[in-house]
C-alpha cells in the first residue's frame, strides 16, 4: 500500500518547520522592504529579493553589506522599541544631568539651556543650577531680551570665563540661602557653612576677574566686567550688605555711562552688531536697561544716590514731550512709563537743591523742562485711557494685568512728585483740593493693585518670592514721603510697609525695617549714607581698581 501511494503522489518529503520568533519591525529599510538598494520598489520586479531577518547592525546592516547590497539605514519613526529605549536614556540623562556634563566635542550638538553643565565640584554644580533655575525671574526685568541674557549670554560666559562662573555660583548659593533662611542672622555671629561657601566663591571671582580680562579685547573686557558687576550687586543685596551693593552698582553705572568708542558703537549701530549668533547689540542694550532700572530703584530708596546713567539718557530727550508716549500693548505702556519715571528721577536729582525755591522755578530752563515732563505725563495718561477703551482688559493674562496697574501707579507717583517740586515744604498743612484728589487717586490705584495680587481667585504664574520688576514699594515710599498731609502720608507708607509681594532684590524685609511709618530714614540708613565712601568708588578714568 505504501508503494502504491508513492507511485500516484510521487515521493513525499517531510515539511521543514522553522523555529518561531516574534515579528519585529526594527530592521533596516532594505530588509523590511525586500527590495535591493532602495526602500522604494523598482520598476523591474526581477530585482526583488527574498525578505530575510535583518541583524540590525549599526550603522549599516551586515546582511546587506556582506551580500553586496546597499543598506538604506533605519526608519526611526517606525521603531517603537528604539523610541522606548531613547526615552529611557533621555530620562536617565535628565536625572543625572548635574553629574554628567554634556559632550562639548560634538560638532553639531547644541545643549538645551537647562541641561548644560559646568566643570566643578558637586556643590558648585548644584548652586550653578540654582542660579540657572531662578535668574530670569529673581533678578530679571520685563524686557524682550531678558530670557536671552539670563539663559544664554550669562551661562555662556560662565562656561568660558572661570571668574564669572564662580561669581554666579556665589549668586546661586546666596539666593538659595536667602530663600531657605530668610533674613540674615546676626552679622556678628560666625558664618554658616553656606555663607563660607558664598564668600569663597565670591573671593575666587573677585581675584580671578583681573586675570581673565587681561588678554581680551576692550569690548570683551567691558562685557565681562559688567556681567560680573551685576552678579556682585545681586550677591551683596542677598547678603543684606547695602553699602557693598551700592558700591558695585556705582561701579557698573560708571562703566555704562562712560563707554569707550569701541563699546558705544554697539549701541549706536544696532544693524551692524545685531548680526550673527552673539547679537552683541542685544546684550549691551539689555544691560543698559537693567542697570538703569536698578539705578532708579536705588535712587528712590536712598535719596542721594546719583543717577549717573539716568542723567545721560535724560539729556538726549529732555525737551521731547512725545518721547515714548505711543503704544498699542501692555509692553509699550510699561516701557513708556519706565522711561518717564527714569527722566522724572533725573530731573528731581538735578533740581534737588531747589525744592520750593520760587525764584529758581521762575527761570525759563527749569520751568520748560518741567512742563515738557508734565506734557509727557498727560499724553501717557490719555493713551492709557485709550488703550483701556479699545482693548478687552478681561482677556489679558494675569501678569499683564499686574504690570498694567503697576505702570499706572508708577506714572501717577512720578507725576505727583514733579508737581510737588515747585511747592514750598510745608509739613502737616492741609492740601489743596486738586492735590488731595490726586493723592487719594494714587492710594486707590495702589489698593486696587494690592487686591489683584492678593486675590485668592487669581492664578499666579510665578511664586511669591519671584521678581516681577514692578518698583511699587519704592514708588509708594518716595510718593508718601513727599506728601505734606500726615494722614495720607502714613497711609501710603503703611501700604509700602505691608506690601504683600517682594519685588526685585532691593525690596526685602531688611528694606522695610529701615523705614518707619513717618517716612524718616532710620539710624541704620543715616549711618549708611554718612559713612565715608569706599576706595572702590573713587574713579581714575579707567576701569574700577576693585577689579584691576
Amino acid at each position: 500500500m505504501a508503494s502504491t501511494t508513492a507511485t500516484v503522489a510521487g515521493p513525499l518529503t517531510k515539511r521543514r518547520i522553522r523555529a518561531g520568533k516574534p515579528k519585529v519591525k526594527t530592521g533596516c529599510i532594505t530588509c523590511e522592504s525586500g527590495y535591493e538598494g532602495s526602500a522604494l520598489p523598482p520598476s523591474n520586479t526581477n530585482h526583488r529579493i527574498r525578505r530575510i531577518k535583518c541583524d540590525e547592525a549599526k550603522p549599516a546592516c551586515l546582511r546587506c553589506t556582506s551580500t553586496g547590497r546597499k543598506c538604506d539605514g533605519y526608519d526611526i519613526n517606525a521603531n517603537p522599541r528604539s523610541r522606548k529605549n531613547d526615552a529611557t536614556a533621555n530620562a536617565l540623562s535628565h536625572r543625572y544631568q548635574i553629574a554628567t556634563p554634556p559632550a562639548a566635542s560634538l560638532e553639531f550638538s547644541i545643549p538645551r539651556p537647562l541641561l548644560a553643565d559646568i566643570m566643578g565640584t558637586d556643590m558648585e554644580r548644584f548652586y550653578f543650577h540654582c542660579f540657572r533655575a531662578v535668574a530670569g525671574e529673581a533678578v530679571g526685568i520685563r524686557h524682550k531680551y531678558n530670557s536671552m541674557f539670563w539663559k544664554e549670554t550669562v551661562p555662556q560666559h560662565c562656561y568660558e570665563v572661570e571668574s564669572i562662573k564662580h561669581a554666579f555660583i556665589a549668586f546661586g548659593a546666596a539666593y538659595h540661602n536667602f530663600q531657605t533662611t530668610g533674613e540674615r542672622a546676626d552679622p556678628t555671629a560666625p558664618p554658616s557653612r553656606t555663607e563660607r561657601f558664598i564668600i569663597q566663591q565670591y573671593s575666587l571671582a573677585m581675584r580671578g576677574l583681573a586675570q581673565d580680562t587681561q588678554q581680551v579685547s576692550v569690548r570683551r573686557r567691558y562685557g565681562m566686567t559688567l556681567i560680573s558687576c551685576i552678579a556682585f550687586f545681586c550677591i551683596e543685596m542677598l547678603r543684606n550688605d547695602w553699602r557693598a551693593a551700592l558700591t558695585h552698582l556705582s561701579n557698573g553705572l560708571h562703566l555704562m555711562a562712560n563707554l569707550p568708542e569701541e563699546v558705544s558703537d554697539i549701541l549706536n549701530n544696532p544693524e551692524k552688531w545685531s548680526r550673527g549668533p552673539k547679537n552683541q547689540h542685544a546684550r549691551v542694550l539689555y544691560m543698559l536697561r537693567l542697570l538703569s532700572r536698578w539705578e532708579v530703584a536705588m535712587r528712590l530708596v536712598t535719596g542721594d544716590f546719583q543717577p549717573r546713567l539716568t542723567l545721560r539718557i535724560y539729556e538726549s530727550r529732555k525737551l521731547d514731550a512725545s518721547a515714548g508716549t505711543k503704544f498699542a500693548s501692555v509692553e509699550d505702556i510699561y516701557e513708556a512709563v519706565d522711561s518717564y519715571c527714569q527722566d522724572a528721577s533725573a530731573f528731581t536729582w538735578l533740581t534737588r537743591d531747589h525744592h520750593g525755591d520760587t525764584q529758581f522755578w521762575a527761570q525759563h530752563r527749569p520751568k520748560l523742562q518741567r512742563s515738557v515732563l508734565m506734557e509727557r505725563s498727560r499724553l501717557i495718561s490719555n493713551n492709557i485711557c485709550i488703550y483701556q477703551n479699545n482693548f478687552d482688559m478681561e482677556h489679558l493674562e494675569f501678569q499683564d494685568v499686574v504690570f498694567f496697574n503697576a505702570s499706572r501707579l508708577r506714572h501717577k507717583g512720578a507725576t505727583l512728585i514733579l508737581e510737588m517740586l515747585p511747592l514750598p515744604e510745608k509739613a502737616n498743612e492741609p492740601l489743596e483740593l486738586d492735590e488731595l484728589r490726586q493723592f487719594e487717586d494714587f492710594i486707590r490705584t495702589a489698593i486696587q493693585l494690592r487686591d489683584i495680587i492678593t486675590s485668592s481667585a487669581t492664578r499666579r504664574p510665578v511664586g511669591d518670592n519671584a521678581n516681577v520688576d514692578l518698583a511699587v514699594v519704592p514708588t509708594l515710599y518716595v510718593t508718601g514721603s513727599n506728601c505734606r498731609e500726615e494722614g495720607l502720608r502714613k497711609k501710603i507708607l503703611g501700604l509700602a510697609m505691608e506690601w504683600p509681594r517682594r519685588e526685585n532684590l532691593w525690596d526685602g524685609p531688611a528694606l522695610r525695617h529701615m523705614l518707619d511709618i513717618d517716612g524718616i530714614r532710620s539710624s541704620k540708613v543715616r549711618e549708611l549714607m554718612m559713612e565715608p565712601k569706599s576706595e572702590t568708588m573713587q574713579w581714575n578714568g579707567g576701569l574700577p581698581s576693585m577689579w584691576f
